[in-house]
């Protein structure tokens, strides 16, 4: 198992999705430690779709030009930002 889960080439996709879940890990544990709270509960991995990190459903949605709905999915399954799925949208 490599040092981001497992080893291997890993597509464009997964490294940035990967990314952005190391990031959002790396903030909430910035504001737990300047809160002076506890550590936050973990938060459950996202759901990658056939290596790409693009559900089937986001791919739909983008194909037939709702190009905001896509981010919007995007987002909700991901917890990628907005600059980053939009991204990977424009790149359906």
């Amino acid at each position: 198992m490599g040092l981001f889960g497992r080893s291997g080439d890993l597509s464009y996709d997964d490294l940035l999705n990967r990314l952005t879940e190391l990031e959002r890990r790396v903030a909430v544990l910035e504001q737990a430690a300047y809160s002076g709270n506890a550590a936050p509960a973990p938060q459950p991995h996202r759901q990658s779709y056939g290596g790409t990190g693009v559900s089937p459903e986001v791919r739909r949605l983008a194909a037939a030009g709702q190009k905001i709905q896509a981010i919007k999915r995007l987002r909700e399954e991901t917890g990628l930002g907005l600059k980053e799925a939009k991204d990977v949208v424009d790149r359906l």
